[in-house]
C-alpha cells in the first residue's frame, strides 16, 4: 500500500507500604535483570516469543563489541523548530527506591546483616546525572517502551519481610501492591522532579518477567500467570494515570485486556504515538501479541493518522520484530509471527513510519516494509545506560544514540525481592557520547527515506 502522503506524573511515596512479616517464596527466571547473576551476553533457545541463538550469533557484526566499547561518531545535525523528545526503554529494569525513608521500619537482610535497601548514594548520584542530561536535550517527553522496575514482587528471597508475608497467592499480591507503591512513584518522581514527561509502555517486567509458565509446577511463576490482569491494573495506576485518578489518554482501546494500557496521543503537530501493549494470555499461557480489541482499535487510531496526514505516527511497544539485531543480557523476547502477524500487517498498511522496542537491551535499526524498527535501550546497573533523542519536523527525522560509559563493582549488592540485587558500586560519567546517528526525509510518495547514517544506527536490512 501506499504511504500516507505528507500532511506530570508526580506520584507521592506511600509511608505505609512496606510489610514487617518474614516468609520465604520460590520461584526462578531465565531474564537478566538484577536479581539474576548477572551473566554474559546470552540468548535462549527458540521458543515461542523467544528468538534464538541464530539471530545474534549468525552475524558476528552483532556480537563484535559491547555499548561501551563503541567508538563516538559526529553529532547529528539540529532541525530548526523540531519537536524533540527522548527514547530510552528498560530504563532502569530495575526496582531503585530508599526504603528506610519515611521512618519506615527497618528490615535486616540474615545472610549479610545490613538493612535491606533498594538504592544508596552512588545510585542516586549516578542516576541523577543520566536523567539530568537527558532534561538538557532540549526535550519535554520522554518514551520508555516497558521494563522501568525488576517488577520480581510478590517473593521474598533473603527471607526479610519487607512487603510483607508471600506464603499464599494473598499475601504475595499484597506484597506485590506494596512494592509498586515503592517503586513505582520512585521511578517517577526522578522524571517529573526535572519537568519530564513520560509515555511508559508495558514491559515483560511490569508483569513479573518471564517465564509465565515453569515445566514444574512452581507457585510464584504460577501467581505470575494467573494475575496478569491486576498487575496491568496496577501499572496503569502509577503510570497511566493522573493525580485524579482518572486516565492521562483519552484515546484507548475502548474495551479488551489492554483498555487500561494502551493509548495514542499526539506529541506534536508532526507526531503522533501509539503505545501497544503486547502482552496477552490466552491458552493458558501469556503470549507476545496483541488481542484483537486493541488490534482493532490500532487500525482506527491509524486510519485517522492518515485522514488528518499526520507526518510522523510512532508505535512503541516493548518487543522488537523477530531478525537480527544486537542483544545485551536478555532473554531476548520478540513478537510472535513477526511480519507475518496481523500487527505488522496492520502497521504496514495503516503507514507507521517508526517502531520504537527496547528488551534486548542494544540498539539496532532496520528498514523493513516501509517501517523504520528501532530496537533499543540499555541496562542502567551495567553500566551502559544509553538513550536516543529524536527530532522531527514535518518532512524529517533524525535521531542520536547517547552512550555512557559507567562503571560498576560488585563487592556488595541492593537488596531486591530476588536472589542476589544489582552492584552496589556504580559510578557514571558527567557526560555521554555518540554513538549513532541517523537522518530520514519523506519521499514524495510519502514514504521514509534513510539518508545518512553513522554508528550503531546504520539501518540493517
Amino acid at each position: 500500500m501506499m504511504r500516507r502522503p505528507l500532511g506530570p506524573l508526580l506520584a507521592v511515596l506511600v509511608a505505609g507500604a512496606l510489610g514487617c512479616s518474614t516468609a520465604t517464596s520460590s520461584g526462578s527466571s531465565a531474564s537478566a535483570a538484577p536479581g539474576s547473576d548477572y551473566p554474559g551476553q546470552s540468548v535462549p533457545p527458540a521458543s515461542a516469543g523467544r528468538a534464538g541463538d541464530a539471530d545474534a550469533a549468525s552475524d558476528p557484526a552483532l556480537r563484535a563489541r559491547g555499548p561501551r566499547d563503541r567508538p563516538p561518531v559526529p553529532s547529528a545535525p539540529d532541525l530548526a523548530g523540531a519537536y524533540r523528545f527522548v527514547s530510552a526503554p528498560d530504563f532502569l529494569n530495575q526496582d531503585v527506591a530508599d526504603l528506610t525513608a519515611g521512618g519506615r521500619r527497618e528490615h535486616v537482610v540474615a545472610a549479610t546483616g545490613e538493612v535491606a535497601n533498594s538504592t544508596n548514594e552512588a545510585y542516586e548520584t549516578a542516576l541523577g546525572r543520566v536523567i539530568d542530561e537527558m532534561a538538557d536535550q532540549g526535550a519535554d517527553d520522554v518514551l520508555v517502551a516497558g521494563d522501568l522496575v525488576e517488577g520480581r514482587w510478590g517473593r521474598d528471597d533473603s527471607r526479610t519481610g519487607v512487603f510483607g508475608p508471600v506464603r499464599t497467592d494473598a499475601q504475595r499480591l499484597r506484597a506485590w501492591r506494596r512494592a509498586a507503591d515503592v517503586y513505582y512513584p520512585a521511578w517517577f518522581e526522578r522524571f517529573a522532579d526535572r519537568g519530564l514527561a513520560t509515555y511508559p509502555a508495558v514491559g515483560d517486567h511490569e508483569i513479573g518477567d518471564d517465564p509465565w509458565r515453569a515445566r514444574r509446577g512452581d507457585p510464584w511463576v504460577d501467581f505470575k500467570r494467573r494475575h496478569l490482569p491486576e498487575f496491568k491494573r496496577i501499572f496503569a495506576q502509577h503510570a497511566l494515570s493522573g493525580s485524579d485518578g482518572l486516565p492521562r489518554f483519552a484515546d484507548r482501546p475502548p474495551r479488551g485486556p489492554a483498555r487500561h494500557t494502551a493509548y495514542a496521543v499526539r506529541l506534536d503537530r508532526d507526531v503522533l504515538l501509539v503505545s501497544l501493549d503486547v502482552f496477552e494470555r490466552r491458552g493458558g499461557d501469556v503470549h507476545v501479541s496483541v488481542d484483537p480489541a486493541q488490534l482493532r482499535w490500532l487500525a482506527g487510531v491509524l486510519r485517522r493518522a492518515e485522514r488528518d496526514d499526520v507526518p510522523w505516527v510512532m508505535v512503541q511497544a516493548h518487543t522488537p520484530m523477530p531478525g537480527a539485531v544486537r542483544v545485551r543480557n536478555s532473554t531476548h523476547l520478540v513478537y510472535e509471527k513477526g511480519r507475518s502477524s496481523d500487527l505488522w500487517r496492520t502497521m504496514v498498511d495503516g503507514g507507521v513510519d517508526v517502531y520504537l522496542s527496547g528488551e534486548v537491551h542494544d540498539q539496532t535499526v532496520r528498514q523493513r516494509d516501509g517501517v523504520l524498527e528501532v530496537s533499543h535501550g540499555s541496562l542502567f546497573y551495567r553500566g551502559e545506560a544509553s538513550y536516543v533523542v529524536g527530532q522531527a519536523t514535518a518532512e524529517r527525522l533524525v535521531l542520536e544514540n547517547r552512550q555512557f560509559r559507567g562503571t560498576v563493582g560488585f563487592d556488595s549488592r541492593l537488596w531486591t525481592t530476588s536472589r542476589q540485587g544489582a552492584p552496589a558500586q556504580i559510578s557514571y560519567p558527567p557526560r555521554s557520547i555518540v554513538t549513532g546517528t541517523l537522518v530520514a526525509s519523506r519521499t514524495r510518495a510519502g514514504g521514509v527515506r534513510v539518508d545518512d547514517a553513522e554508528g550503531v544506527l546504520v539501518p540493517r536490512g
